[in-house]
């Protein structure tokens, strides 16, 4: 299992000279199966990183409908999913709402927006889901590959404080013991006080998520869009020292991973 990944950064895009390493699009990452088989989750702006990579007629996941997953989705008219899905059911009523006159002036080409209430098979890979704390709705992912073991879990926007212990504990299940870990580091502890209720973690919770999950690699995302390379470097050191069971990476526009059975 291959991971691409498009734009690590949260809430809107940004672009300025202190924010190059880490980059400055919304997220969208691309999963690909030894098959060659796609599955895309979320359109935000990091969309335009993988057209050139994907396939036309994929299936296209999303976490939520928030304007930052959704922007990058008119980079896609070229490889344009066949399918898209957002567990809920409101996708379609959504696109067609933002993605209309007087606000997008261009028709978008049709796609399926089914619903399914079981773990979607996309080829070789799995696609499962779970609901996290987040305003308006949203879920994480999981992605498998049977055949290889390979698995990640994707949780870009969560409010880990905001989830009960039970919850937690749900969340745990779903992701135990994936490979890979993409989760929610937007506000450094210090102020989350001040942004309780607005959706989002902190570095803290996601060694806190990777360590209850019994994770190997983890992948901090959803970067604050004022957060400069350097702040980031020291969360990502700050967290590689507090996470004793494997390896915290800072994600990073344009960031790839290979995942297989014997990590």
């Amino acid at each position: 299992m291959k991971v691409f990944l498009g734009g690590a950064r949260g809430s809107f895009p940004v672009s300025s000279p202190d924010k190059v390493r880490y980059g400055g699009d919304t997220f969208s990452l691309l999963v690909e199966g030894r098959d060659g088989t796609q599955v895309l989750i979320d359109a935000g702006s990091g969309t335009r990183r993988l057209r050139r990579r994907l396939q036309a007629g994929g299936t296209l996941f999303f976490t939520h409908t928030h304007l930052d997953h959704l922007i990058g989705l008119p980079a896609l008219t070229k490889a344009w999913p066949q399918r898209m899905i957002l567990p809920r059911g409101d996708l379609e009523q959504i696109l067609a709402r933002v993605f209309s006159p007087p606000v997008w002036p261009v028709k978008m080409p049709p796609a399926e927006c089914p619903v399914p209430s079981a773990p979607v098979i996309v080829g070789s890979l799995q696609v499962a889901w779970q609901p996290v704390a987040h305003p308006d709705g949203c879920v994480a992912y999981r992605v498998d590959e049977p055949a290889t073991g390979a698995s990640l879990v994707v949780a870009t926007d969560v409010e880990w404080p905001e989830m009960t212990p039970h919850v937690r504990d749900e969340f745990c299940r779903f992701a135990r013991g994936t490979d890979l870990l993409v989760f929610d580091a937007h506000y450094l502890p210090e102020e989350y006080a001040l942004h309780r209720g607005w959706g989002h973690s902190t570095w803290t919770d996601a060694v806190t998520a990777a360590q209850d999950c019994g994770t190997h690699k983890l992948w901090l995302m959803h970067h604050a869009p004022g957060r400069k390379d350097a702040e980031i470097d020291a969360l990502g050191a700050a967290a590689t020292a507090a996470f004793m069971q494997g390896i915290v990476c800072p994600a990073a526009d344009g960031m790839t991973a290979e995942l297989r059975e014997n990590r």
